[in-house]
């Protein structure tokens, strides 16, 4: 049964008569009068009894107008409700994102966000773990991180080129490393998740083994860790572009750059359609970011490679 049919037969039952039914949806009064006795056939009932002047309902065509209305009503809703659903951004967006990036990169912009979208809601989980988006009900991650293969949407934010570093405290106290060789006679910064730190050189890739002076698990304890002095990190552009620039820390061995690198993308469930209050946000920090980011476009060292 078709749901233009019922409510077809509906305007019939309003109107008393088939006709005038049949002109609002467009028919002649042959393809009306075939239209009511096709869905009687689809019910196996009579619906109506016909005069020449009207049309009146039957017992089994009460029957059907009384829960067909209500399935209609309830339809119309979920119609006019899904179309508010895809057509205007709204509701609810949770995003994952790490620390970091989502405090430096992503929270000062939603102010502006706000007022853009008003009927948008936001919830940030601030976390350096790589979360299940649809097990775990999340709408986004902003992740920065090559990607692994996956059925997930992905849009690029930026670039997420690494760079060894120190705190000027560090340099003076310990000198500078002229190759990654040298690492071996610098307190390194260590994570968890980077036991391993890739640099290309003249020849091919070259790789250190980490044996940390001080370790943990998160990007925050590692910047922090060197802003103090404590030794060597490896860190995204995004991180620490402005230290850089304003020199509370310093790139070591830019003859080596760090291999290995992806960028900061944007990362949501597939679909045909992607949900708009997702689209407008990514949409929105694109164009906060820019093109190339602002993290790489103010960094003058990446200029000399």
């Amino acid at each position: 049964m078709r749901l233009d049919d019922l409510r077809f037969f509906a305007r019939v039952a309003a109107l008393g008569n088939v006709s005038a039914a049949g002109r609002e949806f467009g028919l002649s009064a042959s393809a009306a009068s075939a239209r009511l006795t096709g869905l009687e056939r689809e019910v196996n009932a009579q619906l109506f009894n016909r005069t020449t002047r009207r049309v009146v309902l039957t017992e089994a065509g009460q029957v059907l107008l009384q829960h067909s209305s209500a399935a209609l009503r309830e339809m119309d809703t979920a119609l006019e409700e899904l179309e508010e659903v895809t057509d205007a951004p709204k509701g609810l967006l949770r995003i994952s994102s790490n620390v970091f990036f989502g405090r430096h990169h992503v929270l000062p912009y939603l102010l502006e966000f706000r007022d853009l979208y008003p009927d948008i809601r936001i919830s940030m989980d601030f976390s350096d773990r790589i979360v299940d988006l649809m097990s775990e009900n999340f709408d986004m991650a902003i992740r920065a991180a090559p990607l692994p293969d996956s059925t997930l949407k992905a849009r690029r934010l930026g670039g997420n080129q690494r760079v060894l570093c120190a705190s000027p405290d560090y340099i003076a106290r310990k000198g500078k490393p002229c190759s990654p060789a040298d690492l071996v006679n610098h307190d390194c910064i260590g994570m968890e998740a980077m036991p391993v730190w890739y640099f290309n050189g003249p020849d091919g890739e070259l790789t250190h083994q980490v044996q940390p002076f001080i370790t943990g698990d998160n990007g925050d304890y590692a910047y922090d860790a060197a802003l103090c002095g404590l030794g060597l990190i490896v860190k995204s552009i995004a991180h620490v572009w402005r230290d850089l620039k304003e020199g509370r820390l310093v790139e070591l061995l830019p003859d080596y750059p760090i291999s290995r690198t992806g960028a900061i993308w944007a990362v949501y469930p597939p679909g045909r359609h992607t949900p708009p209050k997702i689209s407008v946000f990514v949409d929105f920090l694109v164009s906060k970011f820019g093109r190339p980011a602002y993290w790489e476009a103010d960094y003058p060292v990446l200029e000399r490679r």
